[in-house]
């Protein structure tokens, strides 16, 4: 569907070209993404036979007018050269193709490029900073705490089997970060210039190519291990050297500014620069930098409990009907619920939402628990699950290191009270709303097991009462979400409670030559957006100019 110079046509550029989801049902396709030459003709009122290609920029469903459903298209067509389009409003016939410009791939560099500089972390901030990095010849180091994605696939089954946690290899550490084992969305309500070249590294990797243009787009948890390896072959290939198994316990200064770092064998290596990346639940780390005077400061953070549901029930919900799945998947939602102020309720809102997914243990420490979710590609899974989540009461006058432990609390509390070996507490919505036991959960889409438990006491009584709110509001929109839903364990490791400061004029940190990025720096919340900063932060550094982020939403 690529639509380089075809010779003797012209290109039409379509903002909007719907496509009903009832005649696609009907016919023998798997993806209108590769059968639209009849809309496009049916569209510009053209011959079918005129359409010689087209390349998709988005994708989105409509489901406002619901059963009625209807993918809506915006896309750049190649005709015949003299063929009569009609330019109904939003279709425009041009000479040349809309051109895009990420601006990485020829960005005017300073004339001493820093060779081998550090990069510590291998999530999505770290390992995209260091592809740049690397692209540019810089042969950066990437260490990581944990183990690359083969080892770490075999430490995860090995916990699950015998519910033995190794705390340096589980689903929050080792390649590609917490993200490795998730849903893999790949969408952030931030407008980024760079988020082209991101998702075109991803499609390098062999990520599904509909990346580029799905409203939604995810890659899910049985494609990222393949392509978070891949990622990293590719910077090898550029000159980048990993080392796995390898913790940062500190840095090193010489002269005012970072040097390299420390590492808990008692290791020194030296450096021109230090990037880290190291994920917000690193907390070992972002303590040390923090009590080391890196300029830093409380930032709001969040935490609630993961949502279980069966899928048939959110289908039902959000299509009005049994979706044909081959053509639809399964449904997602994006809830908020924002009460009225006399009810003294915060905020609730619905986070990492994973349909046909399933639910993990999502610890790094001994003895404590929390949650998250996951989907594979094909989200065929029987459950959908989503963290409810609330911002926390922040006292932004303070370091924010108190988030930490009030964090960790929660998780041990969790913990024992599902039995002190990563079974899950649960608690039926209905119940929790009442305040009550209820009847037990019985069936989760969580490997590790179920018990009944009080969510309702395992969290801050702010954020109860703003989730029973929520759950009551939730039922209005999606009816069943209360009466057939279940609350699976606690989540707290959504957003740093720390944000370390950055030099408006270099990105660096209150240290020369320490950059800090991505979750764990307070400045990210999901792959993309990390990634996006991890880049942000790369450009600045071969560039020297500080480079902006562009049109950023509010992030968790």
């Amino acid at each position: 569907m690529t639509i380089t110079d075809i010779p003797g046509t012209q290109v039409v550029t379509i903002d909007h070209l719907e496509v009903p989801l009832r005649v696609l049902a009907q016919q023998p396709v798997h993806s209108p993404d590769h059968h639209l030459e009849p809309w496009i003709a049916r569209h510009c009122r053209i011959p079918l036979e005129d359409v010689r290609g087209y390349e998709i920029e988005r994708r989105s469903l409509d489901a406002r007018k619901k059963p009625d459903l209807r993918f809506v298209y915006q896309l750049v067509a190649r005709v015949r050269e003299d063929s009569p389009v009609h330019e109904a409003p939003g279709t425009e016939v041009r000479t040349d193709p809309p051109r895009r410009d990420d601006g990485l791939h020829h960005l005017a560099t300073v004339p001493d490029l820093p060779l081998h500089p550090i990069v510590v972390g291998t999530g999505p901030a770290g390992i995209m900073a260091a592809y740049l990095l690397a692209m540019y010849g810089c042969k950066p180091l990437i260490i990581d705490r944990g183990r690359d994605v083969d080892r770490r696939t075999a430490d995860l089954d090995r916990f699950h089997d015998t519910r033995r946690l190794d705390p340096e290899s589980n689903y929050l550490y080792g390649e590609g970060g917490a993200g490795t084992y998730s849903d893999g969305k790949l969408y952030t309500r931030a407008k980024d210039r760079r988020m082209r070249f991101l998702l075109e590294a991803f499609v390098a990797a062999r990520a599904p190519r509909h990346i580029l243009w799905r409203h939604h787009p995810h890659v899910g948890s049985d494609i990222l291990p393949h392509m978070c390896k891949r990622l990293r072959k590719q910077i090898e290939a550029w000159g980048g050297t990993f080392r796995w198994d390898t913790t940062v316990t500190d840095i090193l200064e010489s002269g005012g500014r970072c040097a390299g770092v420390r590492l808990a064998d008692g290791e020194r290596i030296d450096a021109p620069l230090v990037l880290m990346a190291p994920g917000h639940s690193a907390r070992d780390l972002i303590v040390t930098l923090a009590k080391r005077g890196i300029a830093h400061r409380a930032k709001g953070f969040q935490l609630g409990c993961r949502v279980e549901h069966d899928q048939r029930l959110i289908d039902l919900g959000q299509y009005g009907c049994e979706p044909p799945k081959h053509l639809l998947g399964a449904a997602e939602y994006n809830l908020v619920s924002r009460p009225p102020a006399h009810t003294q309720a915060g905020s609730v809102t619905t986070f990492c939402m994973c349909p046909g997914g399933e639910i993990l243990a999502a610890t790094s420490e001994p003895n404590q628990l929390s949650t998250n979710g996951m989907s594979r590609f094909a989200r065929a899974s029987r459950w959908a699950n989503a963290g409810l989540i609330v911002n926390q009461e922040v006292d932004y006058a303070g370091d924010g290191l108190a988030g930490f432990a009030f964090i960790d609390a929660i998780e041990r509390a969790a913990f024992a009270a599902g039995g002190s070996d990563y079974t899950c507490p649960a608690q039926g919505c209905a119940a929790f709303v009442r305040g009550e036991d209820g009847p037990a959960v019985r069936d989760s889409s969580y490997q590790l097991g179920v018990r009944p438990g009080r969510i309702d006491r395992l969290l801050p009584e702010p954020t109860t009462a703003a989730i029973r709110q929520a759950l009551l509001h939730f039922e209005r929109i999606i009816p069943g979400f209360l009466k057939h839903g279940s609350l699976v364990g606690v989540e707290t490791r959504i957003s740093s409670p720390v944000r370390f400061d950055r030099d408006p004029a270099t990105l660096a940190s209150s240290l020369p030559g320490l950059y800090l990025g991505g979750e764990g720096a307070g400045y990210a919340g999901g792959i993309v957006s990390a990634g996006l900063d991890g880049l942000r932060l790369a450009e600045t550094i071969l560039t020297g100019v500080p480079a902006k982020r562009e049109k950023e939403a509010a992030f968790y």
